[in-house]
């Protein structure tokens, strides 16, 4: 143990040098200096363990003392020499970072030398405990609190010295998943490999921190142009994006990064970390895994997402959802088959909201769980209605979202609301998207299983958009291939898009899956598809979305025997 003994009085050094050597503590190395400055030399050019500091030098005195040592060693611990005993003065000491005070003369060696132990292990909670307040404990690297205090430091630099500092604000896409299928200790990997995947890609100097959860952010200065920047999001979005290997499996992530720039888009340092958030939800809007630069037009999107966002919790409280029916009709024989429903919002303020609109935000903010769970609660209670009424009800279909599918629970909340209503459960159909079912292939067939045993119908929306792969499809449990409208919309002027609906129907016939065609609004498009061979189709040719009890006409057609498709075609014409 090697201590730096700060003190011009020889008498008083001697004491101190004799009382450590009565200890026999062999491990000792004790040096002394006279001066401040002579300390100060010392500790650049030499390692210590402690500083005995005496606070009445030549060349300074007091709290200067103490401020010399630490600016030039900051994590050195540091044991007050003094002369007074002096209770309140010992205190402040203390406050200002010496790890113990002791009067000269009072301390036998043995109580030096435990205050100089007990002051280094002092000292290294101290440390510890600075770095658990300023380092993210999981990756390593700096926390959102020194995060924060670089940025005002720097800001305070560039506005100073003329130049710029770019932010980058980092939110991994989908982690989610990775947590919800894979376990948090994955999770917690995968955070760990994309931490040290930034570190390195970053300049030096620049300040990489997790701010929380799957956020990250990037403070760069000394900048000339935001080129600079730009090149650095475009190299973060490469390494990201490249695959982990974790727990025997391979994965892929990748991130959104919002930019922002200073004193561009803001002089003040607290708005810079909220401009570069909302730039980072426009890249996630744009489709995720890419960057976008804040513009001022973007706070006021931003201001909208969130009325939109209360607006769906107050909807959802008020009552102001309902839903409407499509009908799905074979049109081979004319006779519907089944319905799709579709939830609707009409607001008092705003008017009628289209789903392309609130969807979207009732998604990414969680409300799509209750809400989709409403939507098959109010079909459920549709069907009873017309069972009530003596009709026989045909099979209705319910979208789920990806956030709901992914519930722990899913499967049994839906059996419990079946069983809640005495639903028949072939009687609703389950409509997923085929993207949702690559996001993990494992969990959804073993989700999907159990839906099946329930007895419910499975059907795959906007199939052609996404993925396609055949491998799925003899892997999953799926009665239905929904053909997406856009190429549907294609019919007569796209020979490719023609050619994706007849390889489907082609597809959907060789594992025996039904096919619906959605979309359809001429005769042309109806006469194509019933020649390839789908006969199922919905779309506003037929008819358009309908209340609840304008079905009722069409139920009443069926139990007639309709076989003509008369009553049919009059209660679709009558409401389409």
């Amino acid at each position: 143990m090697k201590l730096l003994l700060v003190e011009d009085n020889p008498a008083d050094a001697d004491f101190l040098a004799a009382s450590l050597r009565r200890q026999r503590a062999a491990d000792v190395e004790l040096v002394n200096v006279m001066t401040l400055a002579e300390a100060t030399a010392k500790l650049r050019s030499e390692t210590f363990d402690v500083v005995l500091l005496d606070l009445h030098l030549p060349d300074g005195s007091g709290l200067q003392c103490l401020d010399a040592i630490q600016a030039v060693d900051s994590e050195i611990p540091i044991v007050v020499l003094s002369g007074q005993d002096d209770e309140e003065f010992a205190v402040s000491i203390l406050n200002k970072g010496a790890q113990d005070y002791l009067v000269k003369w009072e301390g036998q060696g043995r109580t030096i030398l435990r205050s100089i132990r007990y002051a280094i292990e002092r000292k290294k909670s101290e440390l510890r405990l600075n770095y658990l307040a300023q380092f993210d404990a999981l990756t390593g690297i700096p926390n959102r609190q020194f995060f924060n205090d670089q940025l005002n430091r720097a800001t305070a630099r560039a506005r100073r010295d003329g130049r710029k500092l770019g932010l980058l604000f980092l939110d991994l896409d989908d982690f989610k998943i990775v947590n919800d299928t894979l376990g948090h200790d994955s999770g917690d990997r995968l955070l760990q490999e994309v931490a040290d995947r930034i570190r390195r890609s970053v300049r030096t100097g620049d300040v990489v921190a997790r701010l929380g959860g799957d956020e990250f952010a990037v403070l760069m200065e000394g900048l000339a142009t935001p080129r600079e920047v730009e090149a650095v999001a475009t190299g973060l979005l490469e390494i990201v994006s490249q695959p982990y290997h974790i727990a025997d499996r391979q994965l892929s992530i990748t991130t959104s990064i919002g930019i922002t720039m200073y004193p561009n888009d803001n002089s003040e340092t607290q708005m810079l970390l909220k401009n570069a958030d909302i730039a980072m939800y426009q890249a996630k809007d744009n489709g995720r895994n890419n960057f976008q630069f804040f513009h001022e037009r973007m706070q006021a999107d931003l201001m909208e997402y969130h009325e939109l966002e209360n607006d769906i919790r107050d909807a959802m409280r008020l009552g102001e959802f309902h839903l409407a029916f499509q009908p799905k009709v074979n049109a081979h024989i004319n006779r519907v088959q089944g319905l799709e429903a579709l939830l609707r919002w009409t607001s008092p303020v705003r008017g009628s909201v289209s789903p392309a609109t609130f969807i979207p935000v009732a998604e990414e903010s969680g409300h799509i769980i209750p809400l989709g769970y409403w939507v098959l609660n109010e079909v459920c209670l549709a069907l009873k209605s017309w069972q009530d009424k003596g009709l026989n009800p045909v099979p209705v279909s319910v979208n789920v979202s990806a956030r709901q599918f992914r519930q722990p629970d899913f499967h049994k909340q839906v059996a419990a609301v079946l069983r809640k209503h005495a639903i028949d459960p072939s009687l609703i159909e389950i409509e997923l998207t085929e993207g949702l079912m690559m996001e993990n292939t494992e969990s959804a067939q073993h989700e999907l299983a159990l839906l099946k045993e329930i007895g419910l119908r499975i059907s795959i929306d906007d199939f052609g958009t996404g993925y396609s792969c055949l491998s799925y499809l003899r892997r999953f449990p799926i009665d239905v291939l929904k053909i997406d409208r856009s190429f549907v919309q294609e019919i007569g002027s796209s020979r490719d898009g023609e050619s994706i609906i007849e390889a489907i129907i082609s597809l959907a016939r060789s594992l025996r899956l039904e096919t619906v065609a959605e979309g359809v609004e001429t005769g042309a498009q109806l006469n194509f598809l019933l020649d390839k061979g789908c006969h199922v189709v919905q779309g506003f040719l037929f008819g358009k979305p309908m209340e609840q009890r304008l079905i009722e006409p069409l139920l009443t057609a069926l139990d007639q025997g309709d076989t003509d498709s008369t009553l049919v075609r009059r209660a679709l014409q009558g409401v389409g």
